[in-house]
């Protein structure tokens, strides 16, 4: 939705298979909203609390549950989706099918970057 809501309400049209509360914090619900990761948890069918006052940032790192749900940034790194076995096979498939390309681009790149993986974000 476009307006305020509460973490109650939130919860409450969480779906079943969804055990987090998926947030991204942002200068402007703009800037937020157009966020890669953003559309990438929407795709799934999941809601994402926009978090753009200065306060929320400070918010969310001293308040980390709610409900027993866990508050989780969707710009976290490994952020973990729930997701299908269907899903979970054709991404170990991807994973598989790009293994020789991440490992050459890491050994081209070398000491410019840290790591190389194949991503579901």
């Amino acid at each position: 939705g476009e307006d305020v809501c509460s973490l109650k309400d939130y919860v409450s049209r969480m779906p079943e298979k969804q055990k987090h509360i998926y947030y991204i914090t942002g200068e402007s619900k703009e800037s937020v909203a157009n966020s890669a990761f953003v559309e990438t948890v929407k795709k799934r069918g999941l809601e994402v609390i926009y978090m753009v006052d200065p306060i929320d940032e400070y918010c969310v790192q001293q308040l980390k549950e709610y409900d027993g749900k866990q508050l989780v940034s969707v710009t976290k790194e490994g952020l973990e989706l729930p997701e299908d076995e269907e899903e979970k096979k054709a991404f170990e498939e991807k994973k598989a099918k790009f293994e020789n390309l991440c490992k050459v681009m890491k050994d081209t790149l070398d000491k410019k970057v840290e790591k190389v993986s194949v991503s579901n974000r």
